[in-house]
């Protein structure tokens, strides 16, 4: 289950595009129809909306199984809580959901085109239409809560510290926020604990933006048959900059360390690493976080897990 998941959640920004682009074309197909009026443009769009339907059935696993890779959601449901994302997770399934119930409604009207037996060219320009717009819609909000469209690039002041040499002894100097390690599928399916600066930690907890200076780190643990072992995993860490630090994360600075990895571990690692800020290596890192940037780019401790 977990190797499906890994393999099937990051084919969903690509998926999903299919059935926007074949539900649009289909609809553009049914109005050609008005203006040269022949039977092919309504079969092209029977096909593009046999495709469309295709599509969304594996936007929709895959979009499941990315919020589950990314620990946006603690397990697989139908409809994510409304606690996940601040509700746009939730209104993006819904919308998602929609179209593609629709789609199969719509695939009724494909078949039928398909079988010299079409419902009016009314009702089926209608179809396409409301089919479009759905699917539009649901790229719309899908996109607007990863990216928020924003298009600023990622720039990291040059005079960034090495993040590690800060930190002194973190389990002292910072705030456990989880009473125990769980098993971060984002994190390499590692056991995880998350360290935050004292005075962050409210403010972490309520998921409001971390003051200026906040550092968050995680420390993890390689998985021993479904418990955490003591064979230690990376070091990640964030830091709280100004935005002109790292425009595109609103401040956040990323690293990770490692000295001693693991045999046969996911990011192929075999000798000791340690990327700072800029490094091309935490681009995944930058992408993974963009999820929660309305939570100030922080994915939070799971639900049970908490340290009051």
């Amino acid at each position: 289950m977990e190797n499906l998941i890994h393999w099937l959640g990051p084919l969903h920004p690509a998926v999903i595009h299919f059935p926007i682009a074949c539900s649009i074309l289909a609809f553009f197909c049914l109005v050609a129809k008005r203006f040269w009026p022949k039977e092919k443009w309504s079969e092209a769009a029977a096909i593009l909306w046999a495709l469309t339907f295709l599509s969304a059935v594996a936007a929709f696993f895959s979009g499941h199984a990315l919020a589950l890779q990314f620990g946006i959601v603690p397990q697989l449901s139908w409809i994510p809580p409304a606690s996940a994302l601040h509700g746009q997770l939730q209104e993006h399934a819904l919308w998602g959901s929609a179209s593609l119930l629709l789609a199969l409604f719509v695939g009724i009207a494909a078949w039928k085109i398909l079988n010299r037996e079409p419902w009016p060219d009314g009702i089926n320009l209608g179809l396409g239409l409301v089919l479009a717009v759905a699917f539009a819609v649901t790229g719309h909000e899908g996109g607007e809560m990863v990216y928020g469209f924003d298009h600023e690039q990622t720039t990291v002041n040059a005079g960034s510290s090495d993040l590690f040499d800060s930190l002194g002894n973190f389990h002292e100097n910072l705030v456990k926020m989880n009473i125990r390690p769980w098993n971060s599928r984002a994190h390499g399916h590692r056991w995880v604990n998350t360290y935050v600066s004292p005075d962050a930690v409210e403010a972490y907890k309520r998921s409001d933006p971390l003051p200026v200076g906040s550092v968050v780190v995680k420390e993890s643990f390689e998985d021993d048959n479904g418990q955490p072992s003591g064979t230690l995993g990376p070091l990640y860490v964030m830091k709280k900059g100004a935005v002109t630090d790292s425009p595109r994360t609103r401040g956040w600075l990323y690293a990770f360390k490692w000295d001693k990895p693991a045999p046969n571990n996911p990011e192929r690692l075999k000798d000791a690493v340690k990327w700072l800020p800029g490094d091309g290596h935490l681009a995944s890192c930058i992408k993974c976080h963009s999820h929660f940037r309305d939570e100030d780019y922080l994915g939070g401790v799971p639900e049970g897990f908490e340290n009051p």
